[in-house]
This record gives structure tokens, C-alpha cells and sequence, in this order.
């Protein structure tokens, strides 16, 4: 039985400069790249509300996402720890849940201990569990399948198919966003 749902869809990594790791992993042939800036993440982090402030940047390569994550203050977070450290680097590997609640369970029950919970701003969750292996770095992620996300997927792989290598990111930045509402 398989207790993480389908296939690793998502490489996240923990970043000093968002910009900077675009244009790195751009020369790799991974992109086109949509920024994010200003997201507040509504989050419980090892029990304790917080709100960690990042800049988040999506490309792809075939069907896995490559997430690049910039926090920009200083709440507590499951990024803390290694931007503490200056560690930067893969962070975590996700998958896709559509029943999001049922294997959150599923993981916990299993003996994967829940590190930090988030709602995003735009709707839909995603959850952080300790890695499963003791002394290990890289965390185990959830992404709830919501009609958004796995949009989102598939213009971005679709975009990746046939990038050229040239285009300039898209931004979209929430502060501005929720400035002008």
C-alpha cells in the first residue's frame, strides 16, 4: 500500500535570492517562471499560529514543479531553521492530495509527525510532516488538488513544453494586489 498519493510532482527549495536562483536554474533550461511576491502564509507551525511573509517562484520540467521560496521576515516557519543556518537548498518534495484531510490522517497514523499547517491565500492547503527518515533535512509535502492548483500545473507544464529559454517572469505581486482593492 502507498501512503504518499501518485507521483512527486514538486521539488521546493529553500532560497537567500529568488531572483538570483531564477536566473541559475533558467541557464539549466527550467522555466518560463512565475513570481509570486508578498505571499502571507496563514500558517500553524508546530502548533503555534504564524505568518511567514514569502517571494515564491514556479517553473517546470516535464510535470514537476520546481518551487523556489524566499522568506522576507521573520516568523516562525518550517524555512526559519535553514534560513538560520544559511542553508539553502531542496527543502521539500510534494505530492498531489485530493483528499487532502483523509491522507494527512493517512501519514499521521503512519507515524509522520505534522510540522506545519498552511491555508494559502488564493484557497486550498498544503501541509509540511517531518522527514521520515531520522536526521534527514528534506520534508514530506501535501498539496490539496484543488480545480486552481492542478490548473495551474497544467498551463505551466504546458508553458515549459515550449519555452525558449528567453521570457522574461511573470510577476504578480499580492501587496500590490491588495493595494489597488
Amino acid at each position: 500500500m502507498h501512503l504518499l498519493p501518485g507521483s512527486i510532482r514538486q521539488l521546493g527549495y529553500v532560497v537567500e535570492n529568488v531572483d538570483a536562483a531564477i536566473a541559475a536554474w533558467s541557464r539549466l533550461g527550467i522555466g518560463p517562471w512565475t513570481v509570486i511576491r508578498n505571499v502571507p502564509l496563514a500558517s500553524v507551525y508546530r502548533g503555534k499560529p504564524s505568518t511567514p511573509l514569502i517571494d515564491v517562484a514556479f517553473g517546470y520540467r516535464g510535470d514537476v514543479q520546481l518551487e523556489l521560496i524566499q522568506q522576507t521576515n521573520n516568523a516562525a516557519s518550517p524555512y526559519r531553521p535553514w534560513i538560520g543556518k544559511r542553508q539553502f537548498g531542496l527543502h521539500h518534495t510534494a505530492w498531489l492530495s485530493s483528499s487532502i484531510g483523509a491522507d494527512v490522517q493517512r501519514l499521521r497514523d503512519a507515524g509522520l509527525e505534522l510540522i506545519c499547517d498552511i491555508n494559502m491565500p488564493t484557497g486550498g492547503r498544503y501541509v509540511y510532516f517531518a522527514p521520515p527518515v531520522a536526521g534527514e533535512q528534506t520534508i514530506v509535502e501535501l498539496l490539496e488538488a484543488t480545480p486552481a492548483l492542478q490548473q495551474m500545473f497544467a498551463q505551466g507544464i504546458a508553458a515549459a513544453a515550449g519555452w525558449d529559454g528567453h521570457s522574461a517572469p511573470t510577476v504578480i505581486d499580492f501587496a500590490a494586489l491588495a493595494h489597488n482593492s
